[in-house]
């Protein structure tokens, strides 16, 4: 009886990726890989042909936008997002799929192939920092109340418990952004979801997301996107580059 044909090797993107996990990717797949930052050139120019995107264990749980950019970016390649254990009981490197807008056969098996060997153990690497919970809690809070245009960084200290001046050093430190920007950041994703949808004015968009001032909203829009609301909408979402 003749033996199947190996499959062949795949090309994955490898955003963020410790060695440790590389190394994996590569048994697990026989993988070709091609790994990079996810601050490095902007993810849609890229020109190669890969059948799968992994994005790598963040050491903060500030990743929402990324994705959401990177869908937008790659809407024909699945993805691989790891995660560490969602019960909290563990460090175990775990993954969740997303497949590509057609959800063809070739993605199925790309989700077989891998989850035969997940989880992963974990490593030094992708242990939580220190102020990793706090980090949550502040992506909670502005996720409940990003609509409020008064929202900001002392009343979400307040909400934390820490000072204004703590929590600012730890996003700078830890996350390299400002709360001011990282507000504006999630205001803007919520506006594109919006806008999308073609159900709001632009105007109507900008006061729904937490935006007073429309004026500020486009100027916001356009510096973060690289394109007007209005174009935005046109494009239908087509997204020129990630956030984080």
């Amino acid at each position: 009886m003749a033996k199947p044909e190996p499959k062949s090797a795949l090309h994955v993107m490898a955003i963020d990726c410790c060695e440790h996990i590389l190394e994996r990717l590569r048994r697990a797949l026989g993988s070709r890989l091609t790994a990079i930052g996810a601050e490095e050139t902007p993810l849609a120019e890229r020109e190669e042909r890969f059948d799968l995107i992994v994005v790598g264990v963040p050491s903060y749980p500030i990743r929402r936008l990324f994705i959401s950019d990177l869908r937008r970016a790659f809407p024909r390649i699945p993805l691989l997002v790891l995660r560490r254990d969602p019960t909290g009981e563990g460090e175990a490197i775990h993954g969740e799929f997303i497949l590509s807008d057609v959800e063809s056969e070739e993605d199925l098996d790309i989700v077989r192939r891998v989850r035969r060997f997940l989880p992963f153990p974990p490593c030094i690497h992708t242990q939580r920092t220190e102020h990793y919970e706090i980090l949550r809690r502040v992506m909670r809070v502005i996720a409940e109340q990003y609509r409020d245009p008064k929202l900001n960084l002392p009343k979400v200290a307040r909400a934390l418990h820490i000072s204004p001046v703590r929590l600012s050093r730890i996003l700078n430190q830890e996350v390299g952004i400002s709360f001011r920007q990282l507000l504006r950041q999630t205001r803007i994703e919520e506006a594109k979801r919006m806008l999308a949808s073609s159900r709001y004015s632009v105007k109507e968009v900008a006061a729904r997301v937490g935006f007073s001032d429309s004026h500020y909203f486009s100027r916001s829009f356009k510096e973060v996107t690289g394109m007007n609301a209005s174009e935005y909408r046109k494009a239908d979402g087509n997204s020129v580059r990630a956030a984080f």
